[in-house]
C-alpha cells in the first residue's frame, strides 16, 4: 500500500467528518430558531391583548388612587393624603418587586428535556463526573 494514498484518504475522511459536524450544528441552530420563531408568532396576539389589559388596569388603578386621595383629603388634608396613598402604593410595589425577583426562574436550564448538551452542568453532575481524589477516601 502507498503511504501517500492512505494519507489522502484519511484527510478526506477527516474533512468529511468536519463538514458533517458543521452541517449538523447549522441544522440544529436552524431548528432552534424555527421553534423560537413559531412560539413567538403563536404568542404575539396573546401578548398584545395582555399589554392592552395592563394599560386599562393601570388607568383604572390611577382613577382609584385619585379617588382615595380625594376622599382621604377631607379627613387629613390634601398633602398628607397624597403622601399616605403614595407611601402605601410604593410599599406594595416594593413587595411585589421583591416577590418577583425571588420567584425568577433559573435561566441555565436546558432548552429541551431531551437535549444532551448542557452549557452549565449542575454541581452535582460535575461531582459525579469528577475523578475520585484522596480526600474522598476512595483512593488509598
Amino acid at each position: 500500500m502507498n503511504g501517500d494514498g492512505d494519507d489522502i484518504s484519511y484527510r478526506r475522511i477527516v474533512a468529511g467528518l468536519l463538514e458533517d459536524g458543521e452541517q449538523f450544528a447549522k441544522s440544529r441552530i436552524k431548528l432552534y430558531r424555527a421553534i423560537v420563531l413559531y412560539r413567538v408568532s403563536q404568542a404575539r396576539k396573546a401578548a398584545a391583548l395582555m399589554v392592552v389589559a395592563l394599560l386599562i388596569a393601570a388607568a383604572a388603578l390611577v382613577a382609584l388612587l385619585m379617588a382615595l386621595v380625594i376622599s382621604l383629603a377631607q379627613l387629613v388634608g390634601p398633602l398628607l393624603s397624597g403622601i399616605i396613598v403614595c407611601g402605601v402604593g410604593l410599599t406594595i410595589a416594593a413587595l411585589l418587586a421583591y416577590w418577583g425577583v425571588k420567584t425568577f426562574p433559573d435561566l441555565d436550564e436546558k432548552l429541551f428535556d431531551d437535549d444532551e448538551f448542557d452549557a452549565a452542568p449542575s454541581l452535582a453532575e460535575h461531582e459525579k463526573l469528577a475523578p475520585p481524589t484522596a480526600e474522598d477516601g476512595k483512593i488509598s
